[in-house]
């Protein structure tokens, strides 16, 4: 029977995916609090120089090469050179490696204090455009924050409520300004998906880019099932290069998503 690992609770496991350790958020939060507040473990004196960062940014690189599917306590055990054992005197397991892994890329500039008086647009924008510089630079993070249920450690939280910031001021309540922000987040994270496959295919070195799809598949088909079928999707054949820029079409799609929030600023 799977149960929470902090109150005991009984949980329904999922269809698919990792199962889930706690019954709440609340539940996993309390937990983190906890081991956050618990003191260093010993290292063992055979691995001298372990050490808890080492450990997590050594699973960033193998996220980061190989996926995360990839990523495992062997695995990172066997890039690092010690036992596998000796590392749960850092981490309790896979599943708060992941929690660590998103901590330390959230705050990897350190920059997640409250933003400066900017503007509500400066500041959704700069968020916006953090969130998908993440996403290209860690792929692996798109999979593990886009869910239902996110790792709630103290980096994503700060950004986050940073994100909710910009929006102070401007007579908001509570849940508008939570919708406005995800909004800006969804455009990213949406995008993201394409990017994160695209990295993934290269990675695995028998995918085609969005630029040779759009450039080189698409239209074949178009062109075999007939083009007077598809009139719209035929008439981009001159601006295939265009589509396949994922940076520019997360800029328009970003400007006009802005675009749209000003004019129901203002229509209050």
């Amino acid at each position: 029977m799977l149960t929470c690992a902090l109150c005991g609770k009984e949980l329904t496991p999922p269809s698919r995916g990792r199962k889930p350790r706690y019954c709440s958020r609340s539940c996993q939060a309390r937990a983190y609090r906890a081991r956050r507040a618990a003191p260093p473990a010993r290292p063992q004196r055979s691995d001298p120089g372990l050490s808890q960062e080492r450990i997590v940014w050594a699973a960033i690189r193998i996220a980061n090469a190989e996926g995360l599917e990839s990523m495992s306590m062997r695995h990172v055990a066997d890039v690092l050179g010690v036992k596998v054992m000796s590392l749960y005197n850092y981490v309790e397991g896979k599943d708060e490696l992941i929690d660590l892994m998103v901590e330390a890329v959230f705050s990897v500039d350190g920059d997640t204090e409250p933003l400066p008086p900017q503007g509500w647009r400066a500041g959704l924008e700069a968020a916006a455009r953090f969130e998908w510089e993440l996403y290209s630079t860690y792929p692996w993070v798109l999979e593990v924050i886009a869910t239902v249920q996110p790792p709630l450690v103290p980096s994503l939280l700060a950004r986050f409520e940073r994100g909710l910031g910009a929006l102070d001021g401007l007579g908001l309540d509570a849940a508008t300004t939570h919708r406005v922000y995800l909004g800006v987040s969804g455009i990213a994270q949406g995008l993201g998906l394409l990017r994160v496959s695209e990295i993934a295919a290269g990675r695995r070195g028998d995918g085609v880019s969005l630029s040779q799809w759009r450039r080189v598949k698409v239209p074949a088909v178009l062109e075999e099932l007939g083009t007077d079928r598809y009139p719209r999707q035929a008439a981009l054949r001159e601006d295939t290069e265009i589509l396949a820029d994922l940076d520019e079409i997360f800029d328009f799609s970003l400007r006009r998503f802005l675009d749209g929030v000003a004019r129901f600023l203002e229509g209050r």
